[in-house]
């Protein structure tokens, strides 16, 4: 059932404490992890050369974040199955990617938040979990971290 995890990671340090968990379940499971951050989808309205910078930036930004949580899953034991840079809204791309990737298992992180933020910014974790089809395992951030 778990053979197939995916761990989503955004670029902030706490965003790094869910690739360490699937790490940790991929070895202790014998299961594959895929690595998938999304990046913000930018608008051609900005237009040139401000479109393509801006793209740029976040597609190395992206790339780096990948290349850290593959780091960190790698050196917990885990079989590294993939990395999958992704664009636009987050929870709808990753929801989308654990469906067609036939994934068992979603691990990611969320951030403390008091009710106003989180009413006013939404939880990406609390929208994969409403919409997936597969359980989620959400990592709360390292107490240190807020």
């Amino acid at each position: 059932m778990f053979n197939k995890i995916l761990v989503a990671v955004g670029g902030d340090e706490a965003s790094f404490e869910p690739a360490r968990v699937a790490g940790q379940l991929g070895r202790l499971l014998g299961a594959e992890v895929t690595i998938a951050s999304v990046h913000r989808e930018t608008s051609e309205a900005l237009g040139e050369p401000f479109y393509s910078d801006t793209l740029d930036r976040r597609l190395a930004e992206t790339d780096a974040t990948l290349d850290r949580a593959r780091r960190i899953v790698e050196s917990e034991g885990a079989v590294l199955a993939g990395l999958e840079p992704l664009e636009g809204p987050a929870a709808e791309r990753i929801v989308a990617l654990a469906r067609h990737g036939d994934f068992g298992l979603i691990v990611m992180g969320t951030r403390r938040r008091n009710r106003l933020e989180a009413a006013l910014l939404g939880s990406v974790s609390a929208a994969v979990a409403a919409h997936s089809r597969v359980p989620v395992l959400v990592v709360p951030e390292p107490a240190a971290s807020h």
